[in-house]
């Protein structure tokens, strides 16, 4: 895939408010061609992590990090209200991949999400597997003085781990509850 492309096509998605949902397909957009695909690394916990972990049901993914001052605490926020009761618990996994692995290892992902809910899954690697992995989700990522600069999307993955929904990170949760719910529906 060509990552540029992808990520072109992602931020075109993000520059555009979430719409209303309708029958057929819900909020947010359309994932554009070829986003998505394998997320390897490690967990919070040091154990190994594959897709078909969180496979047979949705799963909601956010690339960031743990010391953004920007968008990661907005996604996060919608992240631990999505976990409350009534909310996807046990319906979909959330998880958050980090794109800082030199300073987010299992230790701090750990340290940091228990804080938010310990129902996330926090995803790091190596550097070469972070950068596959969002070059694979059209993440555009660049260092900075205070960390790293990223694109900040939300993507719905089906049972069989494909994107079906892309999100700009301001996405109320009630609308990512209910796409869920729908694929859930179109699935079940």
């Amino acid at each position: 895939m060509d990552g540029r492309r992808g990520f072109l096509a992602i931020m075109a998605c993000a520059a555009l408010p979430v719409r209303a949902a309708d029958a057929s397909h819900g909020f947010g957009r359309a994932p554009p061609r070829d986003v998505g695909g394998a997320l390897e690394g490690v967990d919070q916990h040091g154990v190994p992590f594959h897709l078909q972990r969180v496979a047979g049901a949705p799963a909601l993914v956010f690339f960031g990090f743990t010391h953004c001052g920007s968008t990661c605490p907005l996604a996060l926020a919608t992240a631990r209200e999505l976990l409350q009761p009534g909310g996807v618990a046990g319906e979909a996994a959330i998880v958050f991949v980090t794109l800082d692995p030199l300073n987010d290892g299992p230790q701090q992902l750990r340290a940091f999400l228990e804080r938010i809910d310990g129902r996330l899954i926090g995803l790091t690697g190596t550097p070469q597997q972070i950068e596959r992995s969002a070059e694979r989700y059209g993440v555009a990522l660049r260092a900075s003085a205070g960390g790293v600069e990223h694109s900040s999307m939300w993507y719905l993955l089906d049972a069989a781990s494909r994107v079906r929904r892309v999100y700009p990170h301001t996405t109320p949760a009630g609308a990512l509850l209910a796409d869920i719910r729908r694929l859930r529906a179109q699935q079940g």
